[in-house]
């Protein structure tokens, strides 16, 4: 899963204000006293490394989708570059590792969340921190499953459909892109999956790979996570 088509206008149909989430991940690396490098893992379109790269950080983003980096690359004179998250080895250590927006689910196994669990160890300077985020089980069954969303613009219209296959613990994503040409839409399609992960598998695999869990919250909030916790947020050291 590349997110290849959606990525001309990925950032019009996300959500999310990276104005609070880059000022909650700058928070923390602020309290673990970050001054070195740090890479952005998935980092897609390049809106965190961007804010990230202008406050003064000098981030390294990597991603599997060309087209994302592409983005990524018109935005700001960081580092980009193309790379498989469980598979990946740079020239260089880091300071922290980012890894926002539940990049994490769509990891296909366990084993393939250690390796990459396993890769950013490798990647961390001792004393480093891997700062990152999981969808829950909960919001995957009871928010996300077997519902449609409909997103639109001046000139896309995106339906988003989700199919929630609680055998196989996963959810399967829909995306329909509408693209507007002329007087008529262009329509491209992309399907991949979600997979559920349990706090405590989590946890167990970066124990697995050598870090030490320092802080698990709830959302982007720093709360206690509850059994209705839609996102865990996750820091984790080497």
């Amino acid at each position: 899963m590349s997110y290849d088509v959606l990525a001309s206008c990925y950032d019009s149909f996300v959500g999310v204000n990276y104005d609070d989430l880059s000022t909650l991940i700058m928070s923390v690396l602020q309290s673990f006293d970050i001054n070195g490098g740090v890479l952005a893992l998935a980092c897609g379109t390049g809106e965190l490394s961007m804010r990230l790269n202008n406050a003064g950080y000098k981030v390294t983003g990597l991603d599997l989708s060309d087209k994302m980096l592409e983005r990524a690359r018109e935005k700001c004179n960081a580092t980009f570059v193309k790379g498989d998250m469980t598979d990946f080895s740079l020239d260089k250590r880091f300071s922290a590792v980012v890894c926002t927006l539940d990049c994490i689910n769509h990891l296909s196994s366990i084993e393939d969340v250690r390796k990459a669990f396993h890769c950013v160890y490798n990647s961390l300077e001792v004393g480093g921190i891997f700062v990152f985020d999981v969808n829950s089980p909960y919001k995957h069954k009871e928010i996300l499953s077997d519902n449609s969303f409909v997103y639109e613009d001046k000139e896309n219209l995106l339906v988003w459909r989700n199919d929630y296959d609680e055998k196989l613990s996963r959810i399967g994503i829909t995306l329909d892109l509408f693209k507007s040409d002329g007087d008529s839409y262009k329509r491209e399609s992309e399907s991949f999956f979600e997979y559920d992960y349990s706090l405590e598998e989590i946890c167990s695999a970066l124990e697995q790979c050598g870090f030490n869990v320092i802080d698990v919250s709830s959302e982007y909030e720093m709360e206690e996570v509850t059994p209705d916790t839609e996102r865990y947020f996750i820091i984790a050291g080497r």
